[in-house]
């Protein structure tokens, strides 16, 4: 595993829809648990897992040129670009 700063700053989607979803559950779980606790950084954590799961891009992942995207829909930059698989066209309007 390669680690590398300038494919960080490239937004390439890289974030799949199962990944998304536990992205948003984690994200939601860790900022209901910093309310009761009031912990900032699990605030912070929590927001920014809500962020990647939205934005589908994992700074992190980029660095590590990981993707959990379908092969074909790996990089795609918008939802109309990419396939029912992963999150753009409906199913059938290939």
């Amino acid at each position: 595993m390669e680690f590398d700063l300038k494919r960080m700053f490239r937004y390439e989607r890289n974030v799949g829809n199962q990944d998304r979803k536990i992205r948003y559950g984690a994200g939601i779980l860790s900022i209901l648990v910093s309310i009761f606790l009031g912990s900032i950084p699990l605030l912070l954590l929590g927001i920014a897992l809500l962020a990647s799961g939205y934005t589908r891009f994992c700074p992190a992942y980029a660095a590590m040129g990981r993707s959990t995207l379908p092969p074909c829909c790996a990089g795609k930059k918008k939802e109309a670009e990419a396939h029912a698989c992963c999150g753009g066209e409906k199913a059938g309007q290939h």
